[in-house]
């Protein structure tokens, strides 16, 4: 019988790991040109060196795909109790997910105009769609593609232009959308 042991972290790579994390979300904040990013500048803000950032990621297109991950994983927390729910239209549970998009408004504001963002973001909602009405519904209504694509629509306009609207207000606007 073989133990498969996993190696534990070292804390200090961890630490690393999320100041450069940290460091490549500020500076895309204040300003959203992939473009102008380099290696130097993040670990200048991260107040590492290069040699510890290479020792973590190939290179930024690695970093910024880590972030992400990070970010649709931290979403696949918020969005799976929503999957738990009875009642589709439970204002609590869609504001949980709202105020995950208000937590984090600025970085996403930022991704989202990416279009690899807002397609795999896209498909995120029609799977979370898809779980909701095979369990919830017989009927289908409106096409999930033009479902999902309503709400990507207004959490982008919220998260650009409505952010002074609180995520009650929005959960609300979409529950009564979809009545």
């Amino acid at each position: 019988m073989k133990l498969t042991t996993q190696k534990k972290q070292d804390p200090r790579a961890i630490r690393s790991k999320r100041v450069f994390k940290e460091a490549v979300v500020d500076i895309l904040i204040e300003d959203s040109d992939i473009s102008k990013l380099t290696v130097q500048k993040i670990a200048k803000r991260a107040e590492l060196n290069r040699a510890t950032f290479y020792l973590h990621f190939m290179d930024i297109n690695d970093l910024l795909k880590q972030v992400v991950y990070d970010i649709f994983d931290d979403l696949s927390l918020k969005i799976a109790p929503t999957l738990q729910i009875d009642n589709l239209n439970n204002q609590e549970q869609l504001m949980t997910f709202l105020d995950f998009f208000y937590m984090h408004r600025k970085i996403l504001a930022v991704l989202f105009e990416h279009p690899g963002f807002k397609r795999k973001f896209h498909s995120m909602l029609t799977d979370l769609i898809v779980i909701r009405r095979e369990r919830d519904f017989t009927e289908k209504t409106l096409s999930m593609d033009i479902l999902a694509s309503s709400v990507l629509g207004i959490i982008m306009w919220w998260l650009k232009d409505g952010i002074h609207f609180s995520s009650e207000y929005i959960a609300d606007q979409i529950i009564e959308l979809y009545r």
